[in-house]
């Protein structure tokens, strides 16, 4: 199969992370499938692209998520790679925050969510022995003080599902990898903000820019967010050809956070 063949699926497509891997598979040639909770935003990507489609979907229906997958297959012949990035955030709320409804939200959407699309994408990927998953943790998962319960939770868990996937889909050609950012410039916080409503902890939303600019001048050596660019450069990074002895992986694109 030809690079300007591949089909991609993007969960969470609609802005952030997911809106820039999307311009990045697009440039480079791709079919490119934006999926997202809200039509207005996959309608504001992809008027900017060439070459996608756009499907209005909650990743938490898992049977509408499976007949995506499937229409997919079967109208463009593959499922070529799979970035999973659809995720809300949980407002920094602690165990004494965190209400049960909170909680299953929060794992709902970033780690059921992500099954429920990995389950129908890999069946695919196992029938044309070929295939890319790639799922978007967090350095939460791993520097657990600057985000909460739930959200640290549901992305340990997506590197714990990914190191699984690389052993049982290895031998059928297809990788599985995680890419862990750290503080990029998205707007994750208003976006789970209007998902969640009053479920969100208190520090969901607002101005606190000087206390991220000391955070950042004292924890991440770079001394800057990162560009949602960044991020994607290392998704298109991990579903090329270069990549391809890669598996099971977690790469952090943090400006040196997890080293300090």
């Amino acid at each position: 199969m030809s690079h300007s063949e591949r089909n991609i699926i993007i969960t969470g497509a609609g802005s952030g992370i997911g809106a820039a891997a999307a311009r990045a598979f697009s440039e480079s040639g791709d079919r490119v499938h934006l999926l997202d909770l809200l039509q207005e935003r996959l309608d504001d990507v992809a008027a900017q692209l060439k070459t996608v489609k756009t499907y209005q979907v909650d990743v938490t229906d898992a049977q509408r998520i499976r007949e995506t997958v499937e229409g997919i297959e079967k109208e463009y012949g593959s499922v070529d790679v799979l970035v999973s990035n659809a995720g809300i955030f949980d407002g920094l709320a602690g165990i004494e925050e965190t209400s049960y409804e909170l909680w299953h939200k929060i794992i709902e959407t970033n780690l059921t969510g992500a099954f429920n699309i990995i389950k129908p994408a890999s069946e695919a990927m196992v029938r044309q022995k070929s295939g890319r998953i790639i799922t978007i943790s967090s350095i939460a998962a791993t520097r657990t003080s600057p985000d909460g319960l739930s959200y640290d939770t549901s992305k340990a868990g997506l590197e714990g599902m990914t190191r699984r996937l690389a052993v049982d889909l290895g031998k059928y050609g297809i990788t599985a990898n995680t890419v862990a950012p750290g503080v990029i410039e998205t707007d994750i916080l208003a976006t789970s903000g209007e998902i969640l409503g009053d479920l969100a902890g208190q520090d969901s939303g607002g101005d606190n820019s000087e206390s991220n600019a000391h955070f950042l001048e004292t924890v991440v050596p770079a001394r800057r967010t990162g560009q949602p660019s960044e991020v994607a450069a290392t998704i298109h990074f991990l579903a090329s050809e270069g990549a391809s002895y890669i598996n099971g992986e977690v790469i952090h694109v943090d400006g040196g956070w997890i080293a300090s």
